[in-house]
């Protein structure tokens, strides 16, 4: 076969992974704006201040603001007058450094405990977290604790230190006097079904009068905001996460009735997709099909204004002084903080922005949609390469999760497979978010069939379409996704190759060590292990090695404590076993997820070796 066809001049892996800034968290407060930026040669979170032009780096490059709980954190700061609150990736401690006069100092004392979800309470000059309780180092119980700004006192509101229920997104009313957050139990995930609770915020700081604000029907209730003493939140107990005002008497008054999600899966603490304008308008993160718009809607959900209308992405919405701030994203350049006036739709870039060489040749993404088995549609984004005279051959990604989704936005893994001749093919497979709770919970019970069956078909849809060469496909995929690959490599021929990158290779042996977030989510995506033991050795992808016939390349941290290396030593040494051929990274002070960025360019050099070898 012949090699791909690649432009004169391919990006190399380091101009790939060239070293920029990640920008998460964005708050608005005071006349000043804070957000998170990770450093690419260390991945520690920044805490940075944008104020009259001016941007200022919080905390020292050592010290990585990052909330553990979970696993995922989210809500790692909040301020409260002059002071800022945040939490410490390393100890977990909250630390509280004064904007006056910069000095810092340690506000919790607890071990065995990681905050989140961190939210001021002026009116008590204190603060509000979810706090994670520990037993050596596992997560046993959650609470929802105020702590004294001053002396780190705490009390404990909600939850228990020990159990099954599950808290997040705490929010005030603006005179202090309500309380509300979202509830759930394991071994339900956040996106499956939670409960909106409100309680009375007492003199005393205590709360009382503790009620269920439940829905109509079943619904994974997120992001619940006081505009006053007005109760908002999202939920999908009409289909798709849409806006509604809760009132006095829990009604549920909805904002919204059309066919989009105005969020995606919170898999964090602090997912902010709208913010109160004025008196009649919201601003909103909206996702048709998928794909993100920012709108500006009456109370009625009837559309005013698109905005940023050349960006793909939003989050962390903001609104100060009647302006609208928003991380933003789009395929051309890096992640950007904006500034938006909500009369004209003009915005600026306050942060961020800067169009590397990898932006500027990243390809222009292409949707695609197909029928699935079940006659669902399947989306997906095609991404095809410069100066290709033949049909390219395709690499096919799986998002990870694998309740998640792939985004039409900057991608420097994109950028560096298209400009070196190859097609890469975004599939959001079965289960994915932005498409309706329906398409979202079709995965339960279904993952290792669903999702491999539709990586799978997205090749033929577009081999049939003849915009890829569907002879010369490969397939890669990351922790869940990797499970994905070693699935489709087993159940099918359509790939020449495959990459997983400390992917799941025995669901069973994971379940037994996954943290408490996670303990009952391979139950919902693959079922009852006692009842459906047949399933579960259907789809793992150890039992069956010995079906996959073509080369398997393996990328896995010495460190992961989610995916253990054992994972990956065991799927490998079937196949060469078998006489696969076979090629293991490993990464040994990597953990779940390469942060490194010598170790992400080596992911990308070793990979395209890898498969242009099989295109030989």
């Amino acid at each position: 076969m012949a090699e791909p066809i690649a432009p004169t001049q391919p990006l190399t892996p380091e101009e790939a992974i060239a070293a920029h800034a990640q920008r998460g968290n964005l708050r608005a407060a005071d006349g000043q704006l804070l957000w998170l930026e990770t450093e690419p040669a260390t991945g520690n979170n920044q805490l940075i201040r944008y104020c009259n032009g001016d941007t200022q780096a919080l905390t020292s490059p050592d010290v990585s603001v990052r909330s553990q709980v979970n696993g995922y954190g989210g809500g790692a700061f909040c301020t409260l007058g002059a002071d800022v609150f945040f939490v410490d990736g390393t100890d977990q401690h909250i630390y509280v450094l004064n904007l006056d006069n910069g000095t810092q100092r340690q506000l919790t004392q607890r071990e065995e405990v990681r905050f989140g979800a961190l939210v001021a309470d002026p009116v008590r000059d204190r603060i509000l977290a979810i706090c994670e309780h520990l037993d050596e180092g596992y997560g046993v119980g959650q609470t929802l604790v105020s702590i004294d700004a001053e002396s780190g006192e705490e009390l404990e509101l909600a939850g228990a230190r020990r159990g099954a229920v599950n808290l997040g997104c705490p929010t005030l009313s603006s005179d202090g006097q309500w309380l509300a957050w979202v509830e759930w139990e394991l071994p339900a995930m956040p996106w499956e079904r939670t409960r909106l609770r409100r309680a009375v915020v007492d003199d005393w700081g205590d709360i009382s009068a503790t009620e269920d604000c439940s829905t109509p029907a079943p619904a994974a209730i997120q992001q619940p905001r006081y505009v006053g003493d007005q109760l908002y939140a999202l939920s999908d107990h009409a289909g798709w996460w849409q806006p509604y005002r809760v009132d006095d008497f829990g009604r549920w008054i909805a904002q919204s009735r059309d066919n989009a999600d105005y969020a995606n899966a919170p898999w964090q603490l602090d997912e902010i997709h709208y913010a109160w304008l004025d008196c009649e308008y919201w601003v909103r993160v909206c996702y048709y099909r998928g794909l993100a718009s920012l709108v500006i809607m009456d109370e009625g959900g009837r559309l005013s204004r698109k905005l940023a209308g050349d960006y793909t992405g939003f989050r962390s919405v903001q609104v100060m002084d009647r302006k609208i701030y928003v991380i933003a994203r789009r395929t051309e350049s890096l992640d950007s903080i904006l500034q938006i006036d909500p009369d004209t739709g003009t915005h600026r870039v306050l942060a961020g922005g800067e169009r590397t060489e990898a932006c500027l040749r990243m390809a222009p993404p292409e949707p695609f949609t197909f029928t699935a088995r079940d006659n669902q549609s399947v989306h997906g984004y095609l991404y095809r390469p410069e100066s290709a005279r033949t049909l390219p051959p395709v690499i096919v990604r799986v998002h990870g999760g694998p309740t998640s989704a792939a985004y039409p936005v900057f991608d420097p893994q994109v950028a560096f497979w298209t400009s070196n001749g190859f097609a890469v093919a975004d599939v959001n497979y079965r289960g994915s978010t932005g498409y309706g709770r329906i398409f979202r919970m079709s995965l339960q019970g279904q993952w290792g069939k669903f999702d491999w069956e539709d990586v799978c078909d997205s090749v033929r849809c577009l081999t049939d379409e003849r915009l890829v060469d569907g002879k010369r496909a490969f397939v890669m995929g990351r922790s869940a996704g990797g499970f994905t690959v070693l699935n489709a490599l087993i159940n099918s021929d359509v790939f020449l190759a495959g990459a997983s990158l400390f992917g799941v290779s025995d669901p069973e042996s994971l379940r037994h060590m996954t943290h408490r977030f996670e303990s009952g989510y391979l139950d919902w995506l693959l079922g009852d292990p006692d009842a459906e033991l047949e399933t579960w050795q259907q789809r793992t992808p150890l039992f069956w090695a010995d079906r996959i016939t073509c080369p398997v390349i393996f990328f896995q941290g010495g460190q992961d404590a989610v995916v253990v290396p054992e994972q990956t030593d065991s799927m490998a040494h079937v196949l060469e076993r078998c006489g696969v051929p076979v090629e293991v990274v490993r990464f040994p002070e990597e953990g779940h997820g390469f942060r490194r960025s010598e170790n992400q360019a080596a992911v990308l050099r070793d990979t395209l070796r890898f498969f242009r070898e099989r295109l030989a």
